[in-house]
């Protein structure tokens, strides 16, 4: 394709995968077959509501858990991971969402180095005073190092 030559990639080293997230990880660790150097996770609005922000942390830690699984066990890379709901990025003023990965990289026995975080382009306008759920989006790029031997 026109992208993966004009940054000096071969089709080879380039795959984009359309799937169910969770089945393609735990098949794809099962396997122990592919490894990525750069993984972006930006699901669906998994906490529509408070009433369901502890079912979509346990969701959101188990993706961000399997991802850093998948991530280059010897060389590291890097993990892009989103949220769309308001819940997750406003609970402790945005810190709840990082903790969740923090915890995610725990599990996964992985460290991890927060690079930048994020939030809407600015073509998505916010007004906190009368619509603070305008505030819903969060991007974290973190550097995923070697795993732990």
């Amino acid at each position: 394709s026109r992208p993966t030559e004009l940054n000096g990639l071969a089709e080879r080293d380039i795959s984009f995968v359309k799937d169910d997230i969770s089945s393609f990880m735990k098949d794809a660790i099962e396997a122990d077959e592919d490894e990525f150097d750069v993984i972006v996770l930006d699901p669906p609005k998994l906490a529509p509501s408070l009433s369901s922000l502890d079912k979509a942390s346990r969701k959101y830690h188990a993706l961000n858990r399997d991802a850093m699984n998948l991530i280059d066990k010897a060389r590291g890379g890097l993990l892009l991971t989103c949220t769309c709901s308001a819940a997750m990025t406003q609970k402790d003023g945005g810190q709840y969402f990082l903790n969740i990965v923090n915890g995610a990289a725990l599990s996964a026995r992985r460290r991890v180095t927060l690079l930048r975080v994020s939030g809407a382009a600015p073509c998505h306008t916010q007004s906190p005073a009368s619509f603070p759920a305008g505030a819903y989006l969060t991007a974290a790029l973190f550097h995923v190092g070697p795993a732990d031997k």
